[in-house]
């Protein structure tokens, strides 16, 4: 059976007396859309679940920001090197062979995982990324234009929204599956790999499953003739001869290749470093709404929504930067000769009995000739310390009257110890003694200590991402969907895109809330990019459309080169920065928008 593609510029949503999923023959492609719609759902889950890795490579490896962007590295090279392959296995073995082998690549690497938490390195999760990003290549390649032909020409570019919004259910999920396991629930960073490969395992069984069914199911091998009419005219109509142009003479589509590569790299930077950008550059919270966002959490729990999730942390807790001397507090604690602090160091130093050893040998170690080998050791010392300081800060050892008796403090603190604290108060109270009996050489000084303000946790992040931020693109796929059957696909793309140049403005500045409403509302205008680059740069391709739609699916590579670059400005200007990257991505998909249909006009006159 042959049907046409897309027409990206139709604002009909589909063809007069047809389904959204009928074929001019009379059969009816829903159930098979449905099917499809399924590795939609697939890659969402997998692609999401990457986001968070980078956080936690950075705390469990020591890595820095740009070298954490090697996940989404070694994810979109897996494209990259997949796509060409991918269009030629849906050529030679049809649609349906395509989708089993790609199943199989998805499920392979899902179950390298296991291997990959024993042996334990870098390159071996990597690795793993590589196939699986394979895997969804082939997936991506066959399902996004096979949407476009399980109807009228017409609805093309609703079809593949809608899929694409099942999509965004799919990236609600992986943050979730993927933060129970690996992300931590409190202050303290986990610096653990053990449960990687758990999340991993059960994408890995659910594929194996869905396969199964794809074997079983008949998936027909549609095909689209060749247009060189205008957008809105039926193929039928067009009374001269057809000439096929090669692809490189299309500049809608040339251009869709450099979209969609600028906006995979936008979209990639801003999902991968959400979580930083929350744990570093959102404002703190108040008591007030610290327990809103912890009862909201709750409410996601209670309706099975979500697992059980500790949202935030006191703010006066201590984070890596705030030891800001390891090994001079190291010698401090272990043979402290002040007599104003001596009692606090002997009682610190016992509570790292199981610790000790491994703190006295970074420190030799850490004064040896290698720079790497110091800097690592000075990373588990300094997570070590951290972590032991903050488990105290939430007891009352510090407040004891015989301890405080031997130890100097002001009568203010002396004074705060009577009042039987607990909780973000105590936390306080510990943290403010520990100033004032070390210099600030030692430990540094907190500006939290005079209210009752706090954090958001790393899987309190994860949480935001899925039910906050991927709740935004979940509703931008939907609401886009519905809009593109009243609007041109080029024009909503140009404005999404420049509304998103507006949201990249206010998350670089340091506008305090404005600057988190920014961040969220630009997965709003994300949402319907992908798929709507993908339409407009396969529309009128005909049979040239497979191979467009390899090329289409590498230019994903973008998501593995910039953003290397925003981590690198990340780690050099800091995090708001690196959102300069994704801010130019989003002006030349808006100059795509505005110049598309002078493009395709030019583009369906034959001989030019």
């Amino acid at each position: 059976m042959i049907t046409p593609t897309s027409t990206g510029s139709s604002n009909n949503g589909q063809n007069k007396g047809g389904g959204l999923f009928r074929l001019p023959d009379g059969q009816n492609m829903l159930v098979t859309f449905i099917l499809v719609t399924s590795l939609f759902l697939v890659w969402g889950v997998c692609n999401s679940m990457i986001d968070i890795l980078n956080k936690h490579f950075q705390d469990s490896l020591n890595i820095s920001k740009m070298q954490s962007a090697f996940v989404q590295f070694a994810n979109y090279m897996g494209y990259f090197f997949m796509a060409i392959p991918s269009g030629m296995l849906a050529r030679r073995f049809g649609y349906k062979g395509a989708i089993i082998a790609g199943l199989g690549l998805v499920a392979l690497g899902a179950f390298w995982f296991i291997p990959a938490t024993h042996i334990g390195t870098y390159w071996a999760f990597l690795l793993g990324l590589f196939v699986l990003a394979a895997g969804l290549t082939c997936l991506e390649t066959v399902a996004n234009p096979y949407t476009t032909v399980l109807g009228p020409p017409a609805s093309s570019t609703v079809r593949i929204n809608l899929a694409q919004s099942i999509n965004g259910v799919g990236w609600m999920i992986g943050p979730i599956l993927g933060g129970i396991f690996v992300l931590s629930s409190t202050s303290e960073a986990n610096t653990s790999n053990a449960d990687l490969y758990k999340p991993y395992l059960i994408v890995g069984i659910a594929v194996t499953l869905l396969t199964l069914v794809f074997v079983a199911a008949k998936v027909p091998d549609l095909h689209a003739p060749e247009e060189c009419a205008p957008a809105d005219k039926p193929v039928a109509a067009v009374s001269a001869p057809v000439v096929v142009k090669p692809l490189f003479r299309r500049w809608h589509f040339i251009l869709a290749v450099a979209a969609q590569f600028l906006y995979v790299a936008a979209q990639t930077g801003v999902f991968s470093y959400f979580i930083n950008y929350i744990s570093s550059d959102t404002p703190v919270l108040s008591q007030s709404i610290a327990g809103k966002l912890q009862g909201g959490a709750d409410v996601l729990h209670d309706l099975h929504l979500a697992p059980p999730v500790k949202m935030i942390y006191p703010a006066a807790l201590f984070s890596a930067d705030d030891v800001t001397n390891v090994t001079g507090l190291v010698a401090r604690l272990q043979n402290d000769s002040e007599p104003g602090s001596r009692a606090v160091s002997q009682l610190i130093w016992t509570q790292f009995s199981t610790n000790q050893t491994l703190l006295v040998s970074n420190l030799t170690v850490s004064q040896s000739a290698d720079p790497d080998a110091a800097k690592d050791l000075e990373h588990n010392q300094s997570a070590v310390l951290v972590n032991g300081l903050n488990r105290m800060l939430q007891t009352n050892l510090l407040e004891q009257p015989e301890f405080l008796a031997a130890t100097t403090l002001p009568a203010e603190i002396t004074k705060q110890a009577a009042n039987n604290m607990s909780g973000e108060e105590l936390v306080r109270f510990n943290r403010s003694l520990l100033e004032t009996v070390y210099p600030n050489t030692l430990v540094a000084r907190s500006p939290y200590l005079h209210d009752s303000v706090f954090h958001v946790t790393d899987r309190g992040a994860s949480l935001l991402l899925s039910f906050g931020a991927f709740a935004f693109f979940l509703l931008g796929r939907f609401t886009g969907s519905f809009a593109l059957r009243f609007c041109k696909g080029q024009i909503l793309l140009a404005l999404y895109a420049a509304m998103n140049v507006l949201m990249m403005v206010l998350t670089i500045c340091p506008l305090g809330w404005w600057s988190v409403v920014g961040l969220f509302l630009s997965f709003f205008f994300m949402s319907i990019m992908y798929p709507t680059i993908f339409a407009l740069g396969i529309h009128g391709l005909g049979e040239q459309t497979k191979k467009a739609a390899s090329f289409i699916v590498m230019s994903i590579v973008g998501g593995a080169i910039m953003p290397l670059f925003m981590g690198w400005l990340a780690d050099h200007w800091g995090m708001r920065i690196g959102f300069l990257m994704p801010l130019l991505c989003f002006m030349f998909i808006a100059f795509y928008g505005i110049v598309w249909q002078k493009l395709e006009r030019l583009d369906s006159r034959p001989g030019r």
